[in-house]
């Protein structure tokens, strides 16, 4: 997940805009006696004509020796996943569980991106709001290949000798998100799931290029507000965002701090939202006793 989050994250996206000097991103620098993490906060879709990262993301990857990642992009790797853990339970469907007008907006939604809903309709919220999330995306013209991680990946491939090659490794496992939000109850998915089918109507269209802007810019508080689909009292239920972010930010940032005890440099690649807000991935690493710069 990997924004909505989950990819989790799960969805949130680059643009083909030129890269202005303003452009901050999120780049991090954390260092703990003589282990040193370059954070950067990914966007996993992107365009083919995106404009570049800055020219301190390579340098620091170049210097080092392990790429990390939230979790496996490379289809090599990639197991098949148990999707038996997005469905709901034998019998049921999601248009059981929405009202006369939700279901309406859940029809619509789903007309826009040219999906039947009978044909998710046996999925678990959550899941569907990151299909659907993924779709919109993917109907503006953005792909995972040209994400962040997959990016980076081929700038090691082509422009880093072999010998020089930094290790690539990942915080999450295959299964590990699903599992997790598989346990969630489906009142905090649905609490959720709703506010995303209000929002869908509103704006009508993909979130991707206003969350983009904001993105380069590093604007913590305006990624936040998308996430939550400006919503100020917050989108989601407390559970659902302690199980899709909180949770998770600590288990990456005890691996990392696992990580740290061996000397070296590596370069980290996670979902822009894991490194803000309340409980992100930075807070533990500092807490962890990392001191952490923003670069």
């Amino acid at each position: 997940m990997r924004s909505l989050s989950i990819f989790f994250g799960f969805a949130f996206f680059a643009s083909a805009l030129p890269a202005q000097s303003a452009d901050r991103y999120f780049f991090y620098k954390a260092t703990k006696d003589s282990a040193t993490f370059y954070i950067l906060g990914s966007m996993h879709m992107g365009k083919p004509d995106d404009a570049d990262y800055p020219a301190k993301v390579y340098e620091a990857l170049n210097a080092s020796r392990l790429f990390i990642l939230e979790g496996e992009v490379r289809k090599e790797k990639i197991r098949t996943p148990d999707l038996s853990l997005t469905y709901l339970p034998e019998g049921k469907t999601l248009r059981q569980y929405l009202t006369k007008s939700e279901n309406e907006k859940y029809r619509k939604v789903g007309e826009t991106l040219g999906v039947d809903v009978a044909l998710v309709d046996r999925y678990q919220p959550w899941f569907v709001e990151f299909m659907f999330g993924y779709r919109l995306a993917f109907n503006a013209g953005f792909v995972l290949e040209y994400g962040t991680e997959h990016r980076l990946l081929r700038y090691i491939d082509r422009h880093i000798e072999k010998e020089k090659k930094p290790r690539v490794f990942t915080l999450e496992g295959n299964d590990e998100v699903l599992r997790y939000m598989h346990e969630l109850s489906l009142k905090d998915q649905l609490q959720r799931f709703r506010a995303f089918l209000v929002y869908s109507e509103r704006v009508g269209t993909s979130n991707v290029l206003e969350m983009q802007k904001y993105w380069r810019e590093g604007d913590d508080a305006n990624v936040l507000k998308i996430f939550h689909y400006y919503d100020s009292k917050d989108a989601a239920s407390a559970k659902y965002t302690q199980v899709l972010l909180y949770d998770r930010n600590a288990r990456m940032a005890e691996r990392l701090n696992l990580i740290a005890r061996y000397e070296g440099t590596s370069f980290v690649v996670t979902g822009a939202l894991h490194l803000i807000g309340p409980q992100n991935i930075l807070e533990h690493l500092k807490q962890a006793g990392f001191k952490i710069e923003r670069l």
